[in-house]
């Protein structure tokens, strides 16, 4: 089915025979699928290294507890789960209370009373819902506080996050919203909706459903909007809150997990932000579909990499498996989507053709490009600098309006100079200073330009190259997406 719905080639697509035989029996073992299997035991693991989740109120664990549950104690909302439950089976979300009754209020309006709730709860410690239909336990948990920025594409219950993180590195990502058909439900098995996210920017891209269940195949169906809203949203274009947080919280969950191929759910609260809602050691395929994107491709992209740190996978996820989203701005705006930093090409001064490639920052704080002395000297402007220091300039001045006067009374004299154009008064370390400026050959994302830049004596410019705003008028710059020096 899967298969069939990509648009991409059947090699990058991960089949669920290869899942289980190449990536979940090599890299999760016994003991770490049974931690991700056990939700109460999945939280303690997760806490001892500050990683917050949904708040346990209860844990009965035999029917003789269920006897003696305090049914005055429960709050207006909370959620009953099984502790050992899969694909969102066994779970009962209440969002509110009938008012003077002990009655609480469905999503699809159903009202339920201590004996339906208590029958349920017995359906969980008899195995109903568990894998492998063993004796469970009933979590009684807070209900999550949607956060406002989620809230208005979902019904009734709370959208989550699913990541498939492989060698400490988020691969791939969807959002699932709660419709009507899925009860509240955040599952694409129950109906829920399904949106992959570009992992570069966490905006969402495209969007699916389960239109039919069968035992044979599940059939998915593309949709543009949600469904049972007062007014329905698009669903391109969702940005998901403290993306970057949450992307790190999923690695982290792979180190504390000890789990090689990995899912991570991830809910949103209004107050408290991320908060894990489980692992999952056999985390499904249908995330391809949200993302139009096969998983093989970007497990065997990772295969083997050395990621020094939980910041490195997160450069490393967002610079291999990003730019769908750019692809659309650009086509909207007409303007090219550019890194915060970027690999330069800067051309020598000098007859010969000769290039490099340097590190640069886009920097809309300054308005004219800033270079290294030393770059500035090894591209072939030394005997620039020479002049420059023959005319003893100041070290810095009191204010703007004397550097100006500097500049008046010595520019005319420094730009006989062939290779300087003026001379400019800028910021450097919280000085006022006077520097000449020249005029350097770039290229910067595949286009070739002339652009001015000021020789910058500062020591500790930690890129060589600065290009200011003056130079970025065609250009979308997204912050998310770095190279380092």
């Amino acid at each position: 089915m899967i298969k069939a719905l990509l648009s991409h080639n059947k090699k990058e697509v991960l089949a669920i025979n290869r899942r289980n035989q190449i990536y979940i029996r090599p890299h999760n073992p016994l003991s770490a699928k049974r931690l991700a299997d056990n939700k109460l035991l999945t939280k303690r693991v997760l806490a001892k290294i500050g990683i917050d989740a949904p708040e346990t109120f209860k844990v009965i664990r035999t029917k003789k507890q269920l006897e003696y549950l305090d049914w005055e104690s429960l709050p207006n909302s909370f959620v009953v789960k099984p502790n050992r439950g899969s694909i969102g089976s066994g779970i009962i979300i209440f969002y509110g209370k009938k008012k003077n009754q002990l009655a609480w209020i469905r999503p699809n309006g159903q009202i339920m009373g201590p004996e339906d709730i208590r029958a349920h709860m017995e359906k969980i410690l008899e195995g109903r819902f568990s894998m492998g239909n063993n004796n469970d336990v009933v979590i009684i948990e807070e209900r999550i506080k949607t956060h406002p920025e989620l809230k208005r594409y979902s019904y009734k219950g709370v959208p989550d996050i699913r990541l498939i993180v492989y060698n400490q590195v988020p691969v791939m990502a969807m959002v699932r919203l709660p419709t009507k058909r899925s009860d509240g439900k955040a599952n694409l098995h129950a109906g829920g909706i399904c949106a992959g996210i570009d992992i570069a920017s966490g905006i969402s891209t495209y969007a699916m459903h389960m239109k039919n269940k069968s035992v044979f195949e599940d059939t998915y169906e593309s949709i543009d909007q949600t469904m049972d809203l007062k007014q329905n949203m698009p669903v391109r274009g969702i940005k998901v809150p403290f993306w970057d947080e949450i992307l790190e919280i999923a690695i982290k969950c792979q180190h504390a997990s000890h789990l090689g191929y990995l899912g991570v759910d991830i809910v949103i609260d209004k107050e408290k932000g991320p908060l894990v809602l489980e692992l999952n050691a056999r985390p499904g395929l249908g995330i391809q579909t949200a993302n139009n994107s096969g998983l093989r491709e970007r497990l065997e992209r990772v295969e083997g990499l050395k990621i020094k740190s939980i910041k490195h996978g997160v450069r490393v996820a967002k610079n291999l498996f990003g730019g769908e989203v750019e692809e659309g701005i650009e086509a909207l705006s007409g303007k090219q989507v550019v890194n915060l930093v970027e690999r330069i090409t800067i051309y020598y001064n000098t007859r010969k053709e000769k290039k490099d490639v340097v590190s640069g920052m886009l920097d809309t704080g300054i308005l004219t490009s800033r270079i290294d002395k030393g770059l500035a000297s090894r591209i072939g402007f030394s005997d620039a600098l020479k002049t420059v220091n023959q005319f003893e300039i100041p070290e810095r001045f009191e204010t703007l309006a004397l550097a100006q006067e500097y500049i008046d009374l010595h520019e005319e004299h420094l730009i006989e100079h062939p290779m300087i154009k003026r001379l400019a008064k800028i910021t450097e370390a919280g000085h006022i200073v006077v520097r000449p400026v020249i005029e350097i050959k770039i290229k910067i994302a595949g286009v070739i330009k002339t652009i001015e830049a000021v020789i910058s004596t500062q020591t500790d410019m930690v890129y060589p190259l600065l290009i200011g705003r003056s130079e970025l008028t065609d250009y979308l710059i997204d912050a998310s997406k770095t190279f380092t020096k």
